[in-house]
């Protein structure tokens, strides 16, 4: 180290050193390096995926052979036993007088309640013209969700607001001479509709269906919560085929859906075997979302995959149909407060207890919980997680305090830490 340029170079690097680790203590005094995430509810749904199949017990209608058939019933209604279905007429235009009898009908019926001297007249336009905005605002949401059956009554709500509004503002003193011209209309209608040449009635008393597909005895429904895999593939394999029924009944308003799930699946099945209850969706039908009940679980063995049996005792004009329909079956629902998995720590935790004389003792365990940032000091909180996935983890807003270990456990809004080093409970940043 005689050489004068080695000790200059030697001198240059430690001074160069200095300055850096003098440069770094003061970067780490003013920058912690922590980031934050603010606590949130969340709700998470562990759910499946399935292929099944809808098994009803199902009456076929009979008649309506040599006719033009005019259904009074809508799919999904609720029929007597012996109640009239449908009716038969001779000729297409007869039907079509009859519907048209039933739409002149209901307008009569407005224009002759608007005539009748009662709340009308104690209305404003100004709360008319909000109703009409709210009824069209509706219309417009019924026709994107694709609810056109509802659109019948809600443009005959419209008409009625509408026509209130004129009576209100003055632009018409009465609808009389609208209500002869409607009455003629209906007269003639009856001419050209005649009478029923007969009727279709209900074998039972359930929920009547307008369409068959010919797979009414794929599945006895009496043996349904007996079903195996096999023979669940083998009615889903089947081909539907329209017949030469007018319709069907329902007969339980029960009706299940069954389908089969892996081995891995079927463990949270059987958990809720025993009148545990699920949700079931069907996205290409409807967004309705369906209660059902877990009736039976069907596994040959530990490894095999599992015939799930759904007991369901809802039904709409949309449910009637389906058949063989793909579904979203949500096996648990998880609500509580999420945060990050990078913020998810397991520490040993101290806790001081007394036991059942009085004498103190203290405890030590391993627990998992997060670091919260509040003002400029760190605290270790214990949670408890009710789910998680490779991102995130819902935890128990309020889980019981004698399991944990800390004075308080993880709260809507706090700030928790999910990047930060040299973390520890009471730790000061700057």
């Amino acid at each position: 180290m005689n050489n004068p340029l080695l000790r200059r170079i030697a001198a240059s690097a430690i001074a160069f050193l200095l300055l850096f680790y003098v440069g770094y203590q003061i970067y780490r005094s003013h920058h912690t390096g922590i980031q934050t995430e603010t606590a949130a509810y969340f709700t998470a749904s562990d759910s499946v995926m399935v292929s099944g199949i809808a098994v009803r017990d199902e009456a076929l209608l009979k008649g309506g052979d040599g006719g033009v058939i005019d259904y009074v019933l809508s799919a999904g209604d609720k029929v007597a036993k012996g109640g009239t279905v449908a009716e038969i007429y001779s000729s297409a235009q007869q039907v079509a007088a009859r519907h048209e009898m039933e739409t002149v009908n209901s307008e009569i019926n407005q224009l002759e309640a608007l005539q009748s001297p009662g709340d009308t007249y104690a209305a404003s336009p100004d709360s008319l013209d909000e109703q009409i905005h709210r009824q069209i605002s509706e219309m417009a949401g019924q026709t994107v969700a694709g609810s056109f059956l509802s659109l019948t009554q809600s443009r005959e709500d419209l008409q009625y607001l509408l026509n209130e509004r004129q009576i209100i503002t003055g632009k018409v003193t009465d609808f009389s001479s609208r209500l002869k011209n409607l009455q003629a209309k209906l007269d003639e209608l009856k001419k050209q509709a005649g009478a029923a040449l007969g009727k279709i009635v209900s074998p039972a008393s359930g929920y009547f269906i307008s369409s068959t597909d010919g797979l009414e005895t794929a599945i006895d429904f009496t043996k349904v919560q007996g079903l195996t895999c096999d023979q669940i593939q083998t009615a889903l394999g089947a081909k539907a085929a329209a017949g030469g029924s007018p319709g069907k009944i329902s007969k339980d308003y029960e009706w299940y859906f069954v389908f089969n799930v892996s081995s891995g699946q079927a463990t949270g099945f059987r958990q809720l075997a025993d009148g545990g209850t699920v949700s079931l969706q069907f996205p290409f039908v409807s967004n309705l979302t369906v209660p059902a009940s877990v009736a039976a679980v069907n596994q040959s063995g530990s490894d095999s995959p599992a015939a799930v049996i759904l007991e369901c005792n809802y039904m709409n004009s949309e449910l009637a149909d389906i058949r063989k329909e793909t579904a979203q079956v949500v096996v648990h629902q998880y609500t509580g407060i999420r945060i990050s998995q990078k913020s998810l720590h397991f520490e040993t935790v101290s806790k001081t207890t007394k036991d059942e004389k009085g004498k103190a003792k203290t405890v030590k365990k391993e627990v998992s919980g997060v670091y919260i940032l509040h003002g400029n000091q760190i605290s270790f909180r214990q949670v408890v997680p009710l789910y998680s996935t490779d991102d995130y983890v819902i935890c128990d807003p309020n889980p019981s305090s004698d399991g944990l270990m800390t004075d308080e456990t993880l709260k809507l809004h706090d700030e928790v830490v999910v990047e930060g080093t040299d973390l520890y409970d009471g730790k000061v940043v700057q």
